[in-house]
């Protein structure tokens, strides 16, 4: 595995990094299935109010309880089910509805090629934020024309405690694979979702459709960060001295 100025280990995010979407019309299809699954057991206005609950707990990281398992204990205390039967509900629901959703979606220019190019040259860890079990997000890298198998670790629900943009999400997953960040690059395209990582000391690049590769100043950074296309970011990953950790 080649080493580039200590980066070894690119953590990509998936969700406009490596696979867009329509934002309104998936949100309005998801939305109504999710409340076509809920209505049933509980009916519409306490189908909304566990939405919103949902939505309360995303924003905290948990000592203890795994995302999963904190998603579970809303449901189930909204059900009136036990937390088996309720993972199986969801379980059964998301495997029912979840592929139906993939006319929404479409794979990010550029972003396949890249991995082509890095797999061979670093770890690939799929950095996305942890809401989801590691089934749908591995469906959902496949929308994009990935294979999830290129991805030495994914961060999924069951296996996570904090969610993005919190600095204990990205601080975990250092110390899950034991990574140092010096070592790290992280890859994603939306600064407030990804650039909290540089206050964990992980180098952070914004992918998108600009002009030109920038340097972006953020305030209480503890490594760079910039933005730029993917050409720009393996450009930048190619230079004999790449300035991941020189300055800040």
């Amino acid at each position: 595995m080649k080493k580039t100025d200590h980066i070894q280990h690119l953590l990509v995010d998936l969700d406009g990094t490596l696979l867009g979407n329509r934002a309104l019309s998936l949100s309005v299809d998801f939305l109504k299935h999710s409340y076509d699954i809920l209505k049933v057991q509980i009916g519409f206005r306490q189908a909304a109010q566990i939405l919103m609950a949902m939505q309360r707990e995303l924003k905290k990281p948990s000592a203890h309880l795994s995302n999963e398992l904190r998603t579970l204990k809303i449901f189930a205390h909204w059900l009136n089910m036990p937390i088996e039967e309720t993972r199986r509900l969801i379980r059964e629901s998301l495997s029912s509805f979840f592929p139906k959703l993939e006319k929404h979606f479409y794979p990010i220019v550029g972003a396949k090629e890249f991995l082509d190019w890095a797999k061979d040259r670093y770890t690939l860890t799929l950095a996305t934020n942890p809401v989801w079990p590691k089934e749908i997000i591995e469906l959902r890298v496949r929308w994009a024309g990935i294979n999830p198998s290129i991805f030495k670790q994914i961060t999924y629900a069951q296996r996570m405690h904090a969610y993005k943009p919190s600095l204990d999400y990205y601080q975990e997953i250092l110390e899950q694979e034991g990574f140092k960040a010096q070592e790290c690059l992280l890859i994603g395209n939306d600064v407030k979702m990804d650039l909290p990582a540089t206050r964990a000391g992980i180098a952070t690049f914004i992918v998108g459709s600009f002009k030109k590769r920038e340097i972006l100043r953020i305030k209480g950074a503890q490594a760079p960060a910039w933005r730029g296309s993917y050409a720009h970011l393996r450009e930048l990953l190619e230079r004999k001295t790449p300035p991941f950790h020189h300055s800040i």
